[in-house]
């Protein structure tokens, strides 16, 4: 999960302490939230989001976690995926970068369950944070 707290509060110029504040929390817990170490409950989410005058899916964007897992592929383990799935390379690396709401324009849902099959993961588990 990304956060967008810290980016949505700058721009509204309004303090870390301040937003705390009126919310309920600890400035720390505000500083924890911008880094994404730590989930609020549903009741601080919606605070937030009422505060920063925006939704809960702009608040926190859910980043598919096949972007980690081709990430961390070396060349070698692409190419095998490759020439035992025949799915391109270029498109491989490509989900590196590829933006949550552009995956399932950029990439088939075939094309997608081939690649979970490579990986050997349930095809959810991709997107699952």
């Amino acid at each position: 999960m990304v956060s967008r707290i810290k980016e949505l509060r700058e721009a509204l110029d309004i303090p870390q302490l301040e937003l705390a504040s009126r919310v309920g929390v600890s400035r720390q817990t505000i500083y924890y939230l911008e880094k994404g170490t730590y989930n609020p409950k549903l009741t601080l989410s919606f605070k937030l989001k009422d505060e920063l005058n925006t939704s809960i899916e702009e608040l926190f964007k859910f980043e598919p976690i096949i972007h980690d897992i081709i990430g961390n592929k070396t060349l070698d383990e692409l190419e095998t995926i490759h020439k035992k799935y025949g799915i391109e390379i270029e498109r491989l690396q490509h989900l590196r970068d590829v933006d949550e709401s552009d995956l399932l324009v950029e990439f088939t849902m075939e094309e997608l369950k081939t690649i979970s099959k490579a990986l050997r993961m349930k095809f959810e588990d991709l997107f699952e944070d």
